[in-house]
């Protein structure tokens, strides 16, 4: 059963695209059918992945993330081994799948897996049966399967970096998890849920208010528990300087990829839009673009458009 602060988090989510989620999660929770839950790295899959445990009669939640363990010590951890199986294999020891008997094992980060792992991996959720290492005979494992994978899987799906029929296995039932910029109404509760629980004062404006609504969050939930962490640990307010903390931040260019696949376009209104806040004069922000004052404002006008 996850803390009560995790129901309280997804709850109070007000974003229509979140309480879709929300729905989704509950439909499935009671059936013993594997559960892709997918999209950005930060959106929540984490939370979500421990609400629907809870909310169903698969208990315990064993949460196995499969890019912690490396690949050569992957298969003794998940499945266990036998006796005399490798060098300092002294006695048998069942592996972290048979210790969620009549729960759920949550697969985070299924897209990290290699091929190999793979493949083994679509026989052991096919069959609900485990070899472990060294043993002759297979084992059952009696447990509900939920996974993450990164908004990119299907991607490596085409690319053969993933083997599609352990997708088409795994995605019987798909949630995908919207990012934060696109769940607007969610920011705002958000913040005053992670700053409630660190410690960290509210004092919003207007527009810093809107400033914080209009920046894309492209580390989503996971950035924004960061920046509030920050806050906490400088003994900050969330108010106007603190909100320029964040938005006079450079941002990384991979960041700007990353957040949704930016177009030339968008990466250069954005580039565009922090130098102005940064600086807030126009002469200067066409100085540091090597344009003139006349060509920024047609840019401005064309990023209006987008």
């Amino acid at each position: 059963m996850p803390s009560a602060t995790i129901f309280t988090l997804i709850s109070n989510l007000p974003d229509a695209r979140s309480q879709a989620v929300r729905a989704a999660v509950e439909k499935v929770a009671g059936l013993d059918t594997p559960v892709l839950l997918w999209g950005e790295t930060g959106s929540g899959k984490d939370f979500w992945a421990e609400v629907l445990a809870a909310s169903s009669p698969f208990q315990p939640l064993l949460n196995l993330g499969c890019g912690d363990v490396p690949e050569t010590l992957l298969e003794s951890e998940w499945f266990g081994y036998r006796k005399g199986a490798f060098s300092g294999a002294d006695r048998d020891q069942d592996g972290k799948w048979r210790q969620a008997a009549g729960g759920t094992i949550f697969l985070n980060q299924i897209d990290l897996l290699s091929l190999n792992m793979q493949a083994k991996l679509l026989r052991a959720i096919e069959r609900k049966k485990i070899f472990p290492l060294g043993a002759n005979v297979e084992v059952e494992v009696a447990a509900r399967f939920l996974f993450s994978a990164d908004s990119t899987i299907e991607d490596k799906v085409r690319r053969g970096e993933f083997r599609a029929d352990l997708f088409y296995r795994i995605s019987t039932v798909s949630i995908f998890i919207p990012p934060l910029r696109e769940r607007k109404s969610d920011i705002l509760p958000l913040l005053r849920f992670f700053c409630a629980r660190k410690g960290v004062a509210v004092d919003l404006g207007d527009e810093p208010r809107e400033r914080l609504l209009q920046y894309p969050w492209p580390g989503n939930i996971r950035e924004l528990e960061n920046f509030v962490s920050g806050l906490a640990v400088r003994g900050c307010p969330l108010d106007e300087k603190g909100v320029w903390t964040l938005l006079d931040r450079p941002r990384p260019i991979l960041d700007l990829i990353q957040a949704g696949e930016r177009s030339l376009a968008q990466v250069e209104a954005e580039y565009t839009a922090y130098l102005l806040r940064k600086y807030r004069n126009k002469s200067q922000v066409a100085r540091i673009l090597g344009i003139s004052r006349k060509s920024l404002y047609n840019k401005l006008k064309r990023h209006e458009g987008h």
